[in-house]
């Protein structure tokens, strides 16, 4: 019975989730994923539920208790929390979980990294794939996202001084641009055009977004790495370095997580100019909080 419950359970997440309108594919994807894994994990400690509208306050509790015997981060029970909390609206019940993580005893975020997540290099050559070379260089030019970076229309994206990324492309589904400043980024968005038919994105014609990205991660493993979220800490880290000697007139200085000077030993002035390029790079790396740039910067 209890197999014929999770089912039911899973069945019903599907449901519910597969004609939303109000988040993108992507998330919707990801959505049913992390609570399919989440009612798995109900029934795993004895809560057999037969339907996601049979969700409980007393659930939430049990499954942030076996989150933290796991060590999930502090970041990624708030994630799953939040598709709690859209579930809930879904199922006009949202009086189950507090909108405040304090009072499900969940602490804040920490955004100070412990070391520095900067993918410098790599080596390209060992990706067999053509289009997923393209996307890699994007994400290590351009700060992109993996997502974006395989969704890329180089046609429409160029728009001669910038990119423009489409709300298709985005986490959140949030158009932005971001500057072309350097001739390195022009040469490799020209070259990209004659490689790529107008119109057309870094996704082959024979596959869809979700088997080009399974052969990015098969791809990029063959290269050694499991994630390449580094690329977008290294482009952060270049943009800081520039952005702060330009603004101050060529008296720049390194971010505090390249060994850099901390916030508390700037100058007043110096603390004026590493706000503002911390705004432009989050910003650019399509993040609307600028605290979130000290996971990058330090």
């Amino acid at each position: 019975m209890s197999r014929k419950f999770l089912k039911q359970a899973e069945y019903s997440v599907h449901k519910l989730l597969e004609n939303a309108t109000d988040i993108s594919i992507k998330t919707k994807a990801d959505y049913k994923k992390n609570l399919k894994q989440m009612v798995s994990q109900l029934h795993n400690i004895g809560v057999q539920i037969s339907h996601i509208k049979h969700f409980k306050a007393n659930h939430v509790g049990k499954l942030i208790n076996q989150w933290q015997k796991d060590s999930v981060s502090v970041a990624t029970m708030k994630n799953r929390l939040s598709m709690i909390r859209y579930i809930s609206k879904k199922i006009n019940k949202t009086n189950f979980i507090p909108v405040s993580n304090k009072m499900l005893g969940i602490e804040n975020r920490s955004y100070k990294p412990t070391h520095n997540k900067a993918i410098e290099s790599l080596n390209i050559d060992s990706i067999n794939d053509i289009n997923i070379q393209f996307s890699v260089r994007l994400q290590q030019l351009f700060g992109l996202r993996r997502e974006e970076s395989i969704k890329f229309i180089p046609s429409v994206a160029d728009k001669g001084t910038y990119i423009a990324l489409k709300s298709t492309w985005t986490k959140g589904g949030v158009a932005r641009l971001v500057p072309i400043t350097t001739q390195e980024q022009r040469d490799f968005l020209d070259a990209l055009k004659k490689q790529v038919k107008r119109g057309c994105s870094l996704i082959p014609s024979d596959k869809n977004y979700r088997e080009q990205e399974n052969t990015y991660v098969s791809q990029t493993r063959v290269a050694g790495f499991t994630n390449l979220h580094g690329l977008r800490h290294a482009y952060a880290q270049r943009r800081y370095r520039v952005l702060v000697n330009e603004l101050s007139s060529g008296r720049g200085w390194e971010c505090p997580i390249n060994g850099g000077p901390s916030r508390q030993d700037l100058k007043a002035w110096q603390k004026s100019i590493d706000e503002d390029a911390r705004l432009i790079i989050s910003n650019e790396l399509g993040h609307s909080r600028i605290n979130i740039t000290l996971n990058y910067l330090g």
